[in-house]
């Protein structure tokens, strides 16, 4: 598996890409305006290139030369690292990859000298919970308002390492 980073020029396309598996993904687990109100406020195009010019990294997952996801992440000045988004498409799901993937953040948070990961993921998204336990974490349930009259309503993941 590969991890291929991309710059703030390519915000517009990775925007594009994620746009229908973020809706796969959600729109089982949320009414579709709320995942659609979701998406608009941390996957636009813009704040895509905003949050790489704050160090968020951001990239698509490939596999033997195909792309099938797409991931954030973020080194933290406290020394933890930040799983900010890993979503693949739904063809490469249940088959191992997700956790290779999580494992390959894992080391990349070892190579920078990061003590712990982190991450947020929505409570419904049981498959996200029962990969990122797979992978050692655990976690609490967080609520709070992210305007509009909706909720980030997750679970915060971490663990040492």
């Amino acid at each position: 598996m590969e991890f291929t980073e991309i710059d703030s020029r390519s915000a517009a396309e990775l925007s594009e890409y994620l746009y229908p598996i973020w809706h796969e993904v959600f729109d089982r687990l949320m009414p579709w305006d709320e995942a659609e109100y979701v998406f608009n406020a941390w996957n636009t195009p813009d704040t895509i290139a905003r949050m790489i010019s704050e160090g968020y990294v951001y990239g698509y997952l490939s596999e033997e030369g195909r792309r099938i996801g797409m991931y954030s992440y973020r080194v933290c000045e406290d020394g933890r690292f930040y799983i900010n988004k890993l979503y693949l498409e739904s063809a490469f799901r249940g088959k191992g990859l997700g956790s290779r993937a999580i494992g390959m953040m894992f080391d990349i948070a070892r190579s920078e000298g990061c003590s712990e990961v982190y991450l947020n993921v929505y409570y419904r998204n049981r498959d996200a919970i029962k990969a990122y336990q797979r992978a050692g974490m655990t976690g609490y349930r967080h609520k709070e308002s992210i305007g509009g009259g909706y909720y980030r309503d997750d679970y915060i993941m971490s663990a040492r390492i």
